[in-house]
């Protein structure tokens, strides 16, 4: 992926110890991007969830401080429903185990607010990561535990989808030459592409999707998330309790 090394001093795998713990001192919030191994349509690579998730954080890190942590991926209800190759599908219970363990080792770690970016959005995923963060919330406050799709914080304006104009978007301003959409049929081949043959769910990504548009969704993003997360960390600050 273009800009593999982008940020490396808030990316944990690129941190030494000592590095590690000045970051977390100034602002102790974990980012925990969370996508799947799935299809996202022929012009998409297979990494699309992980790797937008991954790149959101980064951004939200470099406007609010904190670590971001590798990517997670592992999906549940995923595009293999539909009989897709390309994908991976893992069990609900495996999703909660790994949440449940992820948000308690960044207890452990004295992070005070978790954000966990949730790059694939299919319901009973969300939900099941949801159900663990209100556990967190729960059992280990102060922390404050955020689990969100990412178009949680862009919608109505720019909403989610399934590799069309939103997920397109992203891709092509984070990753630039790594979506192809002459892989897709033109327009007059084909003016409405069938969601079970083209994987895709949204606003066709043909006459959508640009570079453009994706800095739009991260702008707006940030916009209205890192307000949200510096509340949070004040909320869990020792100051509150």
């Amino acid at each position: 992926m273009a800009g593999e090394t982008v940020m490396p001093e808030r990316r944990f795998e690129w941190l030494r110890p000592d590095s590690y713990r000045q970051l977390k001192r100034a602002a102790p919030i974990a980012y925990l991007p969370w996508g799947a191994h799935e299809w996202h349509g022929a012009h998409n690579v297979l990494g699309v969830d992980s790797l937008k998730a991954h790149r959101i954080c980064l951004a939200l890190a470099e406007a609010a401080g904190g670590i971001v942590f590798p990517a997670v991926y592992c999906g549940y209800g995923t595009m293999q429903r539909y009989s897709q190759d390309c994908t991976l599908e893992f069990p609900v219970e495996l999703i909660e185990q790994m949440a449940r363990h992820y948000f308690n080792q960044f207890m452990v770690e004295g992070f005070r607010v978790v954000v966990a970016v949730l790059g694939h959005y299919g319901p009973d995923h969300v939900k099941a990561i949801q159900r663990i963060a209100r556990w967190a919330n729960e059992d280990f406050a102060p922390m404050r535990v955020i689990a969100k799709p990412d178009p949680a914080w862009t919608t109505p304006e720019l909403p989610g989808d399934h590799g069309a104009a939103n997920e397109t978007s992203y891709m092509m301003h984070f990753a630039p030459g790594r979506v192809d959409l002459s892989q897709l049929p033109t327009i007059e081949q084909e003016p409405t592409m069938d969601w079970r043959a083209y994987g895709i769910g949204g606003l066709d990504p043909r006459t959508n999707a640009s570079a453009d548009r994706g800095k739009r969704q991260m702008d707006l993003l940030i916009e209205r998330a890192v307000p949200e997360i510096l509340a949070a960390l004040d909320e869990a600050s020792p100051k509150k309790r």
